[in-house]
């Protein structure tokens, strides 16, 4: 798994120039993490790791440009040492011009220089988040994605259980199309899973009996969304296989994607239930958990409270 400097300055949130270093725009990023080399500009090595990219700020900056001119030779044969060691590019924050040994240095060795105006803490921040989707576990998942109620739903189940017509009814109602058929699940930050559409026809879908349709062009612009961090599994079964199923809702059930759990539910399925309508429900129940609001076991709590009501107080 691997990135490229050309995707980084494809990224308008960077706002990355090249300064020098043009012949290795080609060259490949091969982690998410950063360094600032402060330690290997006085000459310590031990702990360089020259996989990562290279952020210079105004330290880095202001050091080389005094040191340059005092002990020039020195820091060029430090600067060479880092610069040698296939480092994929280093970054110069603040809007500062980049040194003239540091420019040198890195044409020599064939290493992009880039630049940008972000203060160094904002763009650690954006290029850990621009690596973060670069670099993230992905995997494809058989169902579809939809958003409701701006709860991001995953409607699983077995081939012809009727998740894309039970997404047609949701997306005639005005609820967002994500992905049909075959969803493209990332995790980013380790715990938030983010679907999409994959590249091939996003936003098409299957009807059977009708055939291939195009959600977009069917229902406009505003029934599609590019993509959406899923809180909510569903999976559809039918009913002569749907075994033993929590009537009340107490019981809570989740399910494992890229080792992220989410809330999970079954709905078991047969003629004359309105599968999109308990599925809206179950949106907008979810919905009410993470706003700390659980109506079953409200519900518990009263019916217990009723069978034990609290003893008369004797009279004094």
């Amino acid at each position: 798994m691997s990135s490229s400097i050309k995707n980084l300055l494809a990224d308008p949130s960077l706002g990355l120039e090249v300064a020098a270093g043009v012949r290795g725009l080609d060259r490949k990023v091969l982690t998410q993490e950063l360094n600032r080399p402060c330690l290997e500009l006085t000459g310590y090595f031990q702990a360089f790791r020259s996989e990562r990219i290279q952020v210079f700020g105004k330290g880095e900056v202001g050091y080389i440009e005094e040191f340059s001119q005092r002990v020039g030779s020195q820091l060029r044969a430090y600067l060479d040492q880092i610069f040698s060691s296939n480092v994929p590019c280093a970054i110069v924050t603040n809007g500062l011009a980049p040194p003239t040994l540091l420019l040198e240095v890195a044409n020599d060795h064939e290493v992009p220089i880039l630049t940008c105006r972000h203060r160094t803490t904002k763009l650690y921040k954006r290029l850990w988040e621009h690596l973060d989707r670069e670099f993230a576990p992905e995997i494809t998942q058989h169902g579809v994605l939809l958003d409701i109620h701006d709860i991001g739903v995953l409607i699983l189940g077995d081939s012809s259980v009727g998740k894309s017509e039970c997404a047609l009814e949701l997306i005639r109602r005005g609820f967002h199309l994500i992905a049909d058929d075959l969803v493209t699940i990332q995790c980013l930050s380790d715990s938030q899973l983010v679907g999409r559409a994959t590249e091939v026809l996003p936003y098409h879908m299957e009807a059977r009996g009708i055939g291939i349709i195009d959600i977009r062009r069917l229902f406009g612009a505003a029934a599609v969304r590019p993509y959406k961090r899923i809180t909510l599994a569903i999976t559809l079964v039918e009913w002569e296989q749907a075994g033993e199923i929590d009537r009340l809702g107490l019981e809570e059930e989740t399910i494992e994607i890229l080792e992220v759990s989410i809330p999970h539910i079954s709905i078991p399925i047969r003629p004359g239930r309105n599968v999109g309508t308990l599925v809206e429900i179950a949106a907008l129940n979810q919905k009410l958990k993470n706003l700390g609001v659980h109506t079953a076991r409200e519900a518990e709590k009263e019916v217990i409270a009723s069978c034990n009501p609290p003893a008369q107080k004797g009279k004094t």
